[in-house]
């Protein structure tokens, strides 16, 4: 029962232990209530760490940990509260089993009943009194001895008893069929901030990687209105939606990232909020697909959602438009691989080009300079001054291609030596001579449907 009446201090009150006990308790119980009101899971930790070394030599010992206890009690190991004993992994193993996990455990607070004791070894009280000198804050001197209540802490571990306990589970240990012990790494503790674990962190950054390259991909394929604006056609819909969708929660993922404190909570509604977005696209996961938050085992819920998301952000709209950038391989010549077959049936081939030059001389001189052919051929075609693939200027591009500004589009001819080469090789070449000043290149795929 929480003790939210303060104590009436009024004249003439004789002083004893119970005015002060209750006093800390009211303020104690206030702001707990205020924590609850405010936050609906606000206990967890904020760093914790296992010694590696002892680990491995069959010791569990807790190095750091800061934190806040289910029932508001702060700790701050080892700056302000000792370690817990550490606990001898073998003893803990006796029954054969492979894993077991651990609680970071302190008495529960009896109101009412004994709380402090005064005994070294194990006792079962919430407090150990410590004697501790303390100077004058005034004066900086006058040390005097002054008994403070040390946390009783302790390391318990999974089928001993729990009860009477206020519990944190800290860890879960893995025994290897050498007999070797190490740390679940699926395995993620209640938090209070999602920076005071490694695989929490680490699905933020491989998120927002992700993200970015989707973002990349999709924004390239827009067409260009002018300088500032895109253009969207009618076909262009859900690549729209998707870039939309992307674009909105990537800020705030990085904005996560780089934050000094993310409660858990928050990180899983914003990730929740991005994945049933995606299920519009997807035909395969559904918005009741997706996994609850669980506070106690952080875990198995954020890895799972972390999975759908990588699953519904690699899908494909489907699109009748493969641009592959064309790429110096060699001085003056720029190439890529056209890697399918199906490619080659019934599509239509267009060479984007842009170059430091007016638009005018580039319409002009690109299908009078550029020779066009297989990688494997272009070069031959250069010393021997043959004729390579003839392109023609398209004034108006197909609306279905991304037009971009600064580039002028010219139709492929499918027919001759020349392109017989290229569907031979399946590869593709231009030769750019000098003259053209910093010469970017982009095949152009019009397929006859998406695929």
């Amino acid at each position: 029962m929480r003790q939210l009446q303060p104590v009436i201090w009024s004249k003439g009150t004789f002083l004893s232990p119970q005015h002060l006990q209750s006093q800390e308790r009211f303020v104690e119980d206030t702001v707990r209530f205020y924590l609850d009101s405010l936050v609906s899971k606000s206990w967890g930790f904020l760093k914790i760490q296992i010694d590696a070394k002892a680990l491995t030599e069959g010791t569990l010992t807790i190095s750091v940990a800061t934190g806040i206890f289910p029932d508001a009690l702060p700790i701050d190991v080892p700056a302000s509260d000792p370690a817990p004993p550490s606990r001898v992994l073998d003893e803990c193993f006796r029954d054969g089993r492979e894993t077991c996990m651990f609680y970071l455990a302190i008495p529960q607070y009896l109101q009412g009943g004994m709380n402090v004791s005064l005994q070294r070894g194990r006792v079962s009280t919430r407090y150990l009194a410590q004697l501790q000198m303390t100077r004058d804050e005034n004066s900086g001197s006058n040390e005097k001895p002054v008994q403070v209540a040390r946390k009783n802490l302790q390391l318990l571990a999974e089928g001993e008893n729990l009860e009477g306990s206020v519990l944190l589970a800290c860890a879960r240990v893995l025994k290897t069929e050498t007999g070797m012990y190490h740390l679940d790494p699926t395995y993620v503790p209640s938090l209070i901030d999602v920076h005071g674990n490694e695989t929490l962190t680490s699905i933020i950054r491989g998120l927002i990687e992700l993200l970015v390259t989707r973002s990349s991909q999709l924004s390239g394929s827009r067409r260009q209105k002018n300088q500032t604006l895109a253009d969207f056609t009618a076909s262009d819909v859900a690549n729209f939606w998707l870039l939309y969708t992307i674009n909105t929660h990537l800020p705030g993922l990085r904005h996560y990232l780089e934050s000094s404190s993310v409660q858990p909570e928050m990180l899983f509604g914003d990730l929740s909020d991005l994945a049933g977005a995606l299920t519009a696209f997807s035909t395969q996961i559904d918005p009741r697909d997706l996994p609850r938050y669980d506070h106690d085992n952080l875990g198995p819920c954020f890895i799972e959602l972390d999975r759908l998301l990588r699953i519904m952000l690699e899908t494909v709209v489907p699109t009748n438009v493969v641009s592959i950038p064309l790429n110096l391989t060699r001085e003056t010549i720029y190439a890529a691989s056209i890697d399918k077959d199906a490619w080659f049936d019934n599509s239509r081939f267009y060479l984007a080009v842009s170059a430091d030059m007016r638009d005018t001389d580039l319409i002009d001189r690109i299908p009078k300079l550029t020779k066009v052919c297989s990688a494997t051929h272009i070069e031959m075609l250069v010393r021997q001054a043959l004729p390579g693939i003839k392109l023609t200027h398209v004034e108006q591009p197909p609306r279905a291609i991304p037009v971009k500004l600064r580039y002028q589009y010219f139709s492929i001819e499918r027919s001759g030596t020349a392109w017989e080469a290229v569907q031979r090789a399946r590869n593709f070449a231009v030769y750019a001579p000098s003259d053209l000043l910093n010469p970017q290149m982009e095949l152009i795929i019009l397929l006859p449907k998406a695929n």
